[in-house]
């Protein structure tokens, strides 16, 4: 599946070149909704349920990838490659809330992944409002996951089948494909 997913990559052009990392220490452990809404008053609560996610710092190179989707096996997956520096990332997160909470009753799981170029305390704050499971990289995996995916640049998206074949990739392409494409997209893997 890994040499599926690398020809995919293979030549990609994205929208934003990717920059050199700020050093930030990755977030361990999980956080949902109800932690943010503790920390931050109810006037910041978020509506969303999301989870920071991560993997072990030693994992490298190919099982990077691998790290992240094993806990997704069986389900559709929608991988965002993103930064939050970003502004066509954060265009992306938007436009697609139309049709998020539809495609999430039907199983599709929404993953997010960044690396150390966002900021953590900004990292932090904006993925209170965004549900999904939120994995922030070291430098090292980034770069490592970046070179074998060929990702020349972000937002980039990988669809996974339940069986975790590739269902779909717009890295070639660059950007953000659409809420159409997406759904169509998410609709066809899930009846596989």
């Amino acid at each position: 599946m890994m040499a599926a997913i690398a020809v995919l990559f293979a030549g990609s052009s994205c929208a934003k070149k990717m920059t050199t990392p700020i050093a930030d220490k990755q977030s361990p452990g999980v956080q949902t909704a109800e932690d943010a809404s503790s920390e931050n008053g109810p006037e910041q609560t978020p509506s969303v349920a999301f989870k920071i996610k991560s993997i072990p710092a030693e994992v490298s190179g190919a099982d990077i990838l691998p790290a992240i989707t094993k806990a997704y096996e069986g389900k559709v997956v929608l991988i965002d490659f993103w930064a939050t520096w970003c502004g066509p990332c954060r265009a992306a997160m938007k436009t697609i809330d139309a049709i998020k909470p539809e495609l999430e009753k039907k199983g599709v799981v929404f993953v997010y992944v960044t690396g150390e170029t966002s900021p953590q305390a900004t990292w932090d704050t904006m993925i209170k409002k965004i549900s999904g499971d939120h994995y922030r990289l070291t430098n090292k995996q980034w770069s490592d996951l970046g070179s074998q995916l060929g990702m020349q640049g972000i937002p980039c998206y990988l669809m996974l089948n339940k069986d975790g074949s590739v269902a779909y990739s717009n890295v070639t392409e660059g950007g953000y494909p659409g809420n159409e494409i997406i759904q169509n997209n998410a609709e066809v893997a899930l009846t596989k």
